[in-house]
């Protein structure tokens, strides 16, 4: 790590590390990495009130939306399940403004796609245009913006990754049966269980953000294993079986390095575990999004490799290329069939080069 990154990390450990100026290299590196709200939360510069108090203000706000918007599925007898930032803000930070987030990520059953859709819309919910295909999209998302311009966002899945080789490391059904209960956001919010949560944290920095280091990820990591290890055991059964003990370790090991106090338990767990119950070819696929930036066809590629079948692979092929018609009618602005094929053509060139960019 350089100097600045280190100096960060030693602050933010426990018990923190005080001594010395805070300088303005800190600063922005804490602001561009996530976490310069636990950084004003140790050692309060000045520079930062006004992104603290702007942060209680805006959570106080998504937090009344949030609560609004559960009640109101829990009337539908939809119970989501909340996952990532926004469920560790609640459980895990010594406040939930602590923890920065775009967006409320929560899984439902696929099943219940359509009552979400309806009652989301119902109050004041819009669904931006976005492409959907069963085999390549495993979430969508809702955008609402309240009447003091603060936006709300939720990224509602139903399955835990769009990468195919992720995409079924944990289910719904999984999550919901261990599910905890979060009482700081009222009786119809429930959160994933710590090890649950703990293998969303892991698989999530390398699935979608390629192995990144940045350190509001690692943090959210160091604070779910840093305390108790006597689910280690099974947590480390949990990895192996879905073939994601590598992509674990890597995260803890990095989680460690950076802020400390992670029982090594943890990470001897996975080593004990060593392949128990889940095949290599599995193990190596998750393993592969540990050796750096993919592009796009990469990831497809690597998608085909964890589909079984040729329809299957087909199948993902046709939906990257050929996304649903209300799709490409609203993305291009007409309603004309005739245009249809032409749109089509028209995003494939415009859209290949991007696909081998990293």
């Amino acid at each position: 790590m350089n100097g600045e990154r280190e100096r960060l990390c030693e602050i933010l450990r426990d018990p923190p590390a005080k001594d010395g100026p805070i300088t303005p290299g800190t600063i922005a590196l804490a602001r561009g990495q996530g976490v310069h709200l636990l950084l004003a939360e140790r050692l309060h510069p000045p520079e930062l009130d006004d992104e603290r108090r702007s942060a209680a203000v805006i959570g106080a706000a998504r937090e009344s939306e949030l609560r609004t918007a559960l009640k109101a599925l829990a009337q539908a007898a939809v119970q989501p399940i909340l996952i990532k930032g926004c469920a560790l803000a609640y459980t895990h930070y010594a406040r939930p403004e602590l923890r920065p987030r775009e967006d409320t990520d929560v899984m439902i059953s696929a099943d219940d796609r359509k009552t979400v859709a309806r009652v989301l819309t119902s109050i004041g919910y819009e669904r931006p245009p976005e492409a959907d295909g069963e085999l390549t999209t495993g979430q969508f998302h809702f955008v609402k913006g309240d009447r003091c311009g603060i936006p709300h966002a939720l990224d509602v899945h139903w399955r835990i990754s769009n990468v195919r080789v992720f995409a079924d490391a944990l289910t719904y059904e999984e999550l919901a049966r261990d599910a905890r209960p979060i009482a700081a956001l009222g009786p119809h919010a429930w959160g994933a269980s710590p090890r649950h949560a703990l293998l969303i944290a892991c698989l999530h920095r390398v699935a979608h953000h390629a192995d990144s280091p940045n350190l509001l990820w690692l943090y959210d990591i160091h604070l779910l294993a840093r305390g108790d290890a006597s689910e280690s055991a099974a947590f480390a059964a949990l990895a192996s079986a879905r073939g994601m003990r590598a992509v674990c370790t890597r995260g803890l090991e990095l989680a460690s390095t950076a802020f400390g106090g992670i029982d090594p338990r943890w990470l001897a767990a996975l080593s004990d575990a060593n392949g128990a119950g889940t095949s290599d070819a599995r193990e190596s696929q998750a393993a592969a999004f540990l050796r750096g930036p993919m592009s796009l066809a990469g990831i497809l590629k690597a998608d085909l490799a964890a589909t079984p079948g040729w329809r299957g692979r087909l199948r993902i092929l046709r939906e990257h290329l050929f996304p649903n018609r209300a799709f490409m009618y609203e993305r291009y602005g007409t309603r004309s069939a005739i245009a249809l094929p032409f749109l089509y053509l028209y995003r494939i060139v415009r859209g290949a080069p991007r696909w081998v960019r990293r």
